[in-house]
């Protein structure tokens, strides 16, 4: 019973952290499966809807579709629930973690990246590289010159600093904030888009606009960039000081990923500027204003 108990509670040990990973991979595989999974009911439910046409137009000129080229780019509204739905059960398990004081639950939140997202990716791309076609929206994604890079760089975050995190600072609140931030609280920053994308975009630009305004202030600039560098650099300096602080089992994946996800969030940014910027330069404010 102790190695059962150490999964079931997310234990810091090595027993209790790979179990408890596994059991997210394996619940993450049947939520996130758009074959018999939840997803597979959430996606045939979205295309029954009568707004799913409008869906479909406002999808045409997204970002992600421009990238991934999905057959139908009403997907990548389903794509975006599923990407809601990973973000907010985490920040669920991390934000009653830390009101409760039940630790063990924010684990539990730091491994739904780990194992339902970040391993899980992985076995999914081994899948359609070994047993072709392997399983979609993968075999799609890969296609995408951008996707499999990008994956690789966001992936390696997480099965970095998630690890480390639970095991020996998982009590602090310093960290435990710094975790549902980044983790939990974009299901904030991106769940309207979920109402918003159902709406015409050229019926209304300004609920459109308001939108795109209110993810790049909460998510971009606010909880990527103002928030995260000082809270990133504050939890650097407190392994650092730490007595793990000499190890460098820990120290250097953990160092990796904070570089890394410094990184990724200027990219972030930049890229949502030059978003905004195009979809929104002087003539269509001009526009905006004048609907």
């Amino acid at each position: 019973m102790g190695l059962l108990s150490d999964i079931v509670f997310c234990e810091p040990t090595v027993g209790g952290q790979i179990g408890a990973t596994i059991v997210q991979l394996l619940l993450w595989s049947f939520l996130t499966d758009y074959d018999y999974g939840v997803m597979a009911h959430v996606h045939k439910y979205v295309k029954r809807q009568p707004w799913y046409p409008t869906v479909q137009e406002n999808m045409k000129d997204d970002e992600e579709q421009l990238l991934w080229n999905f057959q139908d780019p009403g997907f990548n509204y389903v794509s975006w629930f599923q990407t809601i739905m990973h973000h907010g059960i985490a920040g669920v398990l991390m934000s009653l973690g830390m009101l409760l004081g039940q630790p063990w639950l924010w684990r539990h939140g730091m491994l739904v990246e780990v194992g339902g997202l970040d391993l899980l990716d992985a076995f999914r791309i081994a899948h359609v590289k070994f047993f072709p076609p392997g399983t979609f929206p993968t075999n799609v994604l890969l296609k995408s010159r951008e996707w499999g890079p990008l994956m690789c760089f966001h992936h390696t975050v997480g099965l970095c600093v998630g690890i480390p995190v639970n095991m020996y600072f998982s009590e602090i609140y310093e960290f435990q904030l710094f975790g549902l931030m980044i983790l939990g609280f974009p299901a904030i920053c991106f769940g309207p888009g979920l109402i918003v994308k159902t709406f015409d975009k050229t019926k209304y630009p300004r609920l459109w606009f308001a939108w795109y305004m209110w993810v790049s202030l909460t998510f971009f600039l606010g909880s990527r960039t103002i928030f995260y560098f000082p809270a990133a650099w504050s939890c650097f300096l407190h392994v650092w000081r730490s007595p793990v602080g000499s190890n460098w089992k820990v120290m250097v994946p953990l160092t990796w990923a904070l570089l890394a996800m410094s990184l990724f969030s200027i990219m972030l940014l930049a890229g949502r500027l030059n978003t905004l910027y195009k979809r929104y330069g002087k003539d269509t404010l001009h526009a905006v204003k004048r609907s």
